[in-house]
């Protein structure tokens, strides 16, 4: 059978080798699309190191200084910060609350980043500086990169620096990295005394953030002399406890607390979830429009070239009626006709995916190809190799199967007239 197919594409060499060059090219491209496909998908389900399923976002509101209400503090006075306090406080004690945390310039699915140098011998790496409460890590779920609970490096935090396993990784080449020390140009020298697992501010970061935590607390608040206005500014998030229902919790919830959250001249505007944060950050960031407008480009391309492979088959299997016909009548069955025009069609792909793969493989030995996401490799040739192979080995079949169908169900007498 595949010698005979092979001796039908030698017969009519000049029209398949446009065919080929045809195909060639076409693998080429979608070889490079699925790639691009495959390495997004890869990445957008890989962890973020968080869970922000049941956590809500506090936002925190400070009356003018124009309203009859305002309470004007003298310099220095710390009522503000215990305002602040006292709504976290209340929050807490709500029995649907599991755990309350404030953050500064410090959650995930923002573009709020406050970097800072750090430094181990000559390595120097800029780090995003999270400085929170220890709660951070229960209300967001974030465990040590060794494996163990959240409360634990919510215990930790207090006695030194959190680092994320890709900072560890970045300054020292490891992650067992506790009891180390890093440098800023400030200090010298500051205690690591745990790693938390890779994070990730979203997922379509390519890499884990180098991060490190720092310890949120008065003498943050005095180092940085924060006033009544910039600690209205402090994110303040909580999870639920399990078995709470989220639909309609946040309007449940701010009923239920309109009139404690409310201290000198703070008081709490709204409550929302954060997966609508995560929704509103992945539908407006760079990266996210960008991947959208780039799919849809490729999504419309690939129509198009189906649509070429399609028609070049259909228009190849309807112009062989005569021959098909012939076949009919000396005796060749319905499933034997179908099979030869697929065949034949598959045959044309895999002898024009050889020279396409070699033309792929080189491109990809020139680095062309993007390391973001994983580093070119044999399983990675192979596997989008593969993947291509299979999406145009199915158009050529769904373009060669309706037609030979039709011809073979063509009567005798009207397959011999064509003859």
């Amino acid at each position: 059978m595949i010698l005979h197919i092979l001796k039908l594409i030698k017969t009519n060499l000049y029209g398949n080798i446009w065919v080929l060059v045809e195909l060639l090219v076409v693998f080429v491209v979608l070889w490079f699309t699925t790639d691009y496909f495959l390495m997004r998908g890869i990445l957008a389900n890989r962890p973020v190191g968080f869970d922000v399923e049941n956590v809500y976002k506090v936002t925190l509101s400070m009356r003018p200084a124009n309203a009859p209400s305002f309470v004007k503090y003298e310099d220095g006075s710390d009522e503000p910060r215990q305002n602040l306090y006292r709504i976290v406080d209340r929050i807490k004690a709500h029995p649907d609350v599991e755990a309350v945390c404030m953050s500064y310039v410090a959650l995930p699915y923002t573009f709020s980043n406050w970097g800072i140098d750090i430094y181990h011998d000559s390595i120097h790496v800029s780090a995003r500086s999270l400085n929170v409460t220890p709660e951070y890590f229960k209300v967001f779920d974030i465990h040590p990169a060794s494996g163990g609970s959240a409360e634990e490096l919510a215990r930790r935090l207090p006695e030194g620096a959190i680092v994320s396993a890709t900072t560890a990784q970045e300054l020292f080449g490891r992650t067992d990295v506790a009891g180390e020390r890093y440098y800023s140009m400030d200090s010298i020298g500051e205690p690591i005394i745990a790693v938390s697992e890779p994070l990730r501010n979203d997922e379509y970061a390519t890499s884990g953030n180098i991060q490190l935590f720092g310890l949120l607390d008065e003498r943050f608040i005095d180092a940085f002399r924060l006033d009544e206005r910039s600690l209205s500014y402090m994110d303040i998030c909580f999870r639920t406890c399990r078995g709470v229902n989220p639909q309609g919790f946040a309007e449940r919830f701010m009923k239920e607390t309109k009139q404690s959250l409310t201290a000198g001249n703070y008081w709490v505007s709204e409550v929302k979830p954060y997966t609508e944060i995560r929704a509103s950050f992945l539908d407006n960031s760079l990266g996210t429009s960008g991947q959208k407008v780039l799919s849809i480009i490729s999504g419309f391309f690939l129509v198009n070239v189906f649509l070429a492979v399609i028609g070049t088959f259909w228009f190849r299997v309807n112009r062989r009626r005569a021959e098909l016909g012939l076949r009919m009548a000396v005796g060749s069955t319905h499933r034997g006709i179908r099979g030869l025009m697929i065949g034949e069609g598959l045959m044309l792909l895999f002898l024009a995916s050889v020279p396409a793969l070699l033309v792929c493989g080189n491109l990809a030995y020139m680095e062309i190809l993007s390391t973001d996401v994983m580093p070119v490799s044999v399983w990675r040739f192979a596997v989008v190799s593969l993947l291509a192979w299979l999406a145009l080995a199915f158009v050529i079949i769904a373009a060669c199967w309706y037609p030979s169908q039709r011809a073979a169900r063509m009567a005798p007498a009207e397959a011999l007239h064509y003859e």
